[in-house]
């Protein structure tokens, strides 16, 4: 008689990861337009499929689209899930793609004047993007045409911390953990007049952000960038991402954040920033990541707007 015996945990950890590799680079040799298109019924099936998740993307419509009836939601959910399927699917291309392939399917860039003038006046420049489109497709893309830093927040499971910076580095840019250490690495490299990206809207942890409206509801938000801008007199460019129809690829465009960005007021920095993401989110709803507890953290005496797990 065979005895199963379960795998040791950091085996079947590297057991996990190895197969997930593999998948993955089996995703990088399938041309985007089929990629794209085995999206759809699989966000089909994802719409089909009890989850959690789909509470918070229902939560989340509802707040940033009040004026959408319930049969517009739902139609823009299931729309929200087959890009989001696109998303998974495009993982071969941020772990593998080359630096010619990625720069092919970056179709349009809209704005590197911004940049290059950024660039010229030698005080650093700080990227800041959102979860929009493909990010990480945009940090890549950033790397092979600029010295830049990408803050990250590293994952708890050290072989996986590994390979995400392998692959997020492999082009010349440099990952550096969210954290006090990592600050000062952000400092020197914006005063020596480099590049810095970072996401603005994820929710930071209580007194390392303030509310500001997001789509007309309080969002706990990083004040990082007004503090960056000010300690340092970095120009603040703001850029997104989409993604094209038909597996064309992605578009890119940059846009300067001006003044008003390094106000002394935290809130007028960050309702900036919001007001400007609202507009792109406006222009390819379904790519935005729904699926994010944006609103979990609420000031006091108001209620989170996710329902509490029994």
């Amino acid at each position: 008689m065979w005895v199963s015996l379960p795998l040791p945990h950091a085996t079947t950890d590297i057991v996990k990861i190895a197969l997930a590799l593999f998948l993955v680079r089996l995703l990088s040799l399938i041309p985007l337009p089929i990629l794209h298109f085995l999206a759809v019924p699989l966000g089909w099936l994802a719409w089909s499929l009890p989850a959690r998740r789909h509470t918070i993307i229902t939560t989340n419509l509802k707040i940033a689209f009040p004026e959408l009836d319930e049969r517009q939601r739902r139609r823009l959910h299931r729309a929200h899930l087959v890009e989001m399927m696109r998303l998974v699917l495009e993982t071969g291309a941020v772990w593998y793609w080359p630096e010619h392939k990625i720069t092919r399917h970056i179709r349009q860039v809209d704005g590197w004047e911004h940049v290059e003038r950024a660039r010229r006046r030698g005080k650093g420049y700080l990227i800041v993007g959102a979860h929009l489109g493909n990010w990480e497709i945009l940090n890549l893309w950033g790397t092979i045409r600029l010295p830049v830093i990408c803050l990250y927040k590293r994952p708890s499971n050290p072989e996986l911390d590994a390979l995400v910076t392998r692959s997020r580095e492999r082009f010349g840019g440099r990952l550096v953990a969210s954290g006090s250490a990592a600050m000062r690495g952000v400092l020197e490299q914006l005063r020596s007049g480099g590049g810095v990206g970072l996401l603005m809207d994820q929710q930071p942890k209580q007194g390392e952000g303030v509310f500001a409206p997001f789509f007309g509801r309080p969002a706990l938000t990083m004040t990082l960038v007004q503090r960056l801008a000010r300690k340092t007199g970095c120009e603040v460019l703001l850029v997104h991402t989409r993604r094209l129809g038909r597996g064309r690829g992605w578009q890119v465009g940059f846009s300067p954040a001006g003044p008003r960005i390094a106000d002394a007021d935290p809130q007028v920095s960050i309702s900036l920033m919001h007001e400007w993401l609202e507009e792109r989110i406006g222009e390819v709803p379904s790519q935005y990541l729904w699926s994010y507890k944006r609103y979990a953290l609420q000031p006091p005496g108001i209620d989170s707007p996710y329902p509490v797990r029994s």
